[in-house]
């Protein structure tokens, strides 16, 4: 009995040990069949190098093990043989002989018949910033295991507590609105002092923040989407993490964040990585460099890293069943890496459409990341630029687009210049990008001064730039509170300001957007707004169609653009003029030349009809939107 109780005794005091033994295990699950056989998993633990693994399983072959030069680290490389179920496998830690632990792993089976939809051009993307979108949990607004703690929504740059419950909430009203995808700024775990509310310093790559949610309500928020016809974009930050991420505590290795974990600011001078003449500490100094020194930057030079930000990326389109990734600081990553990366996940999911953030005006620098399209290149003969390094990276967040506009509809202040001109002539170098139609154009997002206030108020140029934005080339994109004139006015610019709460997302809000709660102005533009997104989500010629365009008129302050298919023209004319604008429809509307019969088109912002062939006047700063069935 003595031995027996001291056997036991020692037992027990040994799978305590092997318990607290291992910190980590990532992914924390995987999937059988995929496209890939191979399977890293990175394991964390006390001295976990020192120990001997093995894996007794049929379906399961270790092909590698690198042991890092932290002996608290070491990376599997497996491969996993086709098999019809799901299935667990034990992984044994072993010393001299001596088992430590067997740490199971489960392997699910894919839900083979989800068919996974991506966002397109028939799309517009709502942006939502979801600390200031809605509350809809106020139980998980503080918590006591991380370091910011306080919630303070008078002031801008603290969190004000909303979550992944308030935008599940309200999931009607952005489907009745005509939205058809939502991008959110980062969900994932954010455990810094200060300013953890923008999402963007993550501390666990495979953790929702406990004060949004978590894993399993974010799935669910891309469920309940789903069955509203939204679909879900995921903000993806592959270039660096936050400074109290658990790898800061414990590094990997050496050469696992740049610069050798020192800080070190970057140049920004994105130009380098296509500059002919540039020289090679120029491209250190912008690739290698930290943002903040609150963000250390990866080194995803280091091949078990890169295969680590691979892997969970495509986790998360797998569990969440994501329809979109946008990557934050795209071309701050190493050149090669986004190129495995953009392919791993092509590999698994053909024609995922991913947006990568490059904050530049200049059309030529984004053209050289943007992976061509075979079809508009033979249709289009799109974009002169030769790739040395391509990416693959399908779209892009068009910033001169968006520049041209905030430019274009600003209340004319010169006489001698015609702000129109710059979207005109932005549209004319598209054969700069390998795939214009593919590109995601906005008006303003959640780190530029919302564009009520770049138009200074003007609501008759804020309409003329939301139509145009609406029916132009490209995936549009809106941030959330622009359908009701939300301004970033007491202080322009400031981050925390113009990602203002979103009214009516808190209880004790007397002002509401989701009710109707508001001042006449701000009904008139969310009803505006409604109307031509309803109306986009059927109309294949904006989706698809072809876009031709007419040179602004500096005499008229004018602009004409079609968009048009076989069954469809659609014309906009914008009057930023003075003065009323006298045209005939038929006049612009017959270069698309499918007009055959009919004439009688409907303005789809007054639901009138009217016959393009008489002619119409365009009151002064206003447009006019038909639309003609063929």
């Amino acid at each position: 009995m003595k031995f027996s109780f001291l056997f036991s005794f020692t037992l027990i005091t040994l799978l305590i040990s092997a318990q607290d033994f291992i910190y980590h295990v990532e992914p924390p699950n995987w999937w059988i069949n995929m496209s890939s056989n191979e399977l890293q998993l990175m394991i964390h633990g006390d001295k976990v190098g020192e120990y001997e693994l093995n894996i007794e399983h049929e379906q399961i072959k270790i092909l590698r093990e690198n042991r890092l030069s932290n002996p608290n680290y070491v990376i599997l490389y497996l491969e996993i043989l086709k098999s019809e179920k799901d299935f667990d496998f034990k992984i044994t830690f072993s010393k001299e002989g001596k088992i430590y632990e067997n740490y199971t792993y489960h392997l699910y089976k894919r839900d083979e018949t989800n068919i996974r939809s991506t966002f397109n051009s028939s799309d517009v993307i709502y942006l939502i910033t979801p600390d200031r979108f809605a509350n809809g949990d106020s139980n998980n607004d503080i918590n006591k295991d991380l370091l910011e703690k306080k919630l303070i929504r008078n002031k801008p740059n603290a969190r004000h507590g909303g979550d992944i419950l308030g935008i599940i909430n309200h999931l009607d009203y952005i489907a009745e609105m005509g939205f058809t995808a939502i991008w959110s700024t980062p969900m994932l775990e954010n455990n810094m002092k200060k300013l953890s509310y923008h999402g963007y310093a993550i501390t666990d790559l495979y953790k929702i923040d406990p004060r949004m949610g978590n894993n399993e309500m974010y799935k669910q928020l891309s469920l309940e989407a789903n069955k509203l016809g939204i679909k879900l974009i995921k903000d993806v930050v592959l270039n660096h993490i936050g400074i109290h991420h658990w790898w800061m505590e414990d590094i990997p290795s050496k050469d696992w964040i740049n610069n050798k974990g020192q800080f070190f600011p970057t140049s920004h001078r994105r130009e380098v990585l296509h500059d002919p003449y540039g020289a090679s500490i120029d491209y250190f100094n912008f690739n290698s460099g930290w943002f903040v020194e609150e963000m250390p930057d990866l080194n995803q030079k280091n091949p078990d890293l890169a295969k680590y930000l691979i892997q969970n990326s495509i986790w998360w389109i797998e569990f969440a069943e994501l329809s979109g990734f946008r990557v934050d600081t795209y071309s701050y990553s190493d050149r090669k890496f986004l190129y495995q990366w953009n392919k791993a996940i092509q590999n698994e999911y053909p024609g995922f459409n991913i947006v990568g953030e490059e904050w530049t005006i200049s059309k030529s620098i984004i053209g050289l990341w943007q992976k061509p399209n075979k079809k508009e290149d033979e249709e289009m003969k799109s974009s002169l630029i030769k790739q040395n390094h391509p990416s693959e990276l399908p779209s892009l967040m068009d910033f001169p687009l968006q520049n041209a506009i905030s430019q274009a509809f600003k209340p004319k202040k010169d006489p001698w210049n015609e702000p129109l001109t710059n979207i005109y002539k932005s549209l004319a170098e598209d054969y700069l990008y390998p795939n214009p139609s593919n590109m995601v154009i906005f008006l303003d997002n959640h780190d530029m001064r919302r564009v009520f206030l770049q138009l200074e108020h003007d609501y008759n140029h804020w309409k003329m730039a939301i139509a145009y934005l609406l029916t132009t080339r490209g995936i549009p994109q809106i941030y959330y509170g622009t359908e009701i004139l939300m301004s970033d006015t007491l202080n322009p610019g400031d981050h925390g300001t113009l990602r203002a709460d979103f009214p009516g997302g808190w209880e004790d809000d007397k002002v509401s957007a989701f009710t109707g709660f508001l001042k006449t102005e701000q009904i008139a533009a969310q009803d505006y707004i409604k109307n031509l997104l309803n109306w986009r989500k059927t109309c294949k010629a904006i989706h698809s169609g072809a876009l031709k365009h007419f040179a602004p008129s500096n005499n008229t302050q004018s602009y004409i653009t079609l968009r048009y298919n076989k069954k469809t023209t659609v014309m906009l004319v914008i009057n930023k003029g003075v003065k009323k604008l006298k045209i005939t429809p038929f006049d612009y509307m017959r270069e698309s030349n499918y007009i055959k019969d009919n004439y009688s088109a409907a303005n789809i912002v007054t639901g009138d009809e009217l016959d393009i062939r008489k002619e119409i006047s365009i009151e002064p700063k206003s447009l006019l939107l038909v639309e003609l069935n063929h």
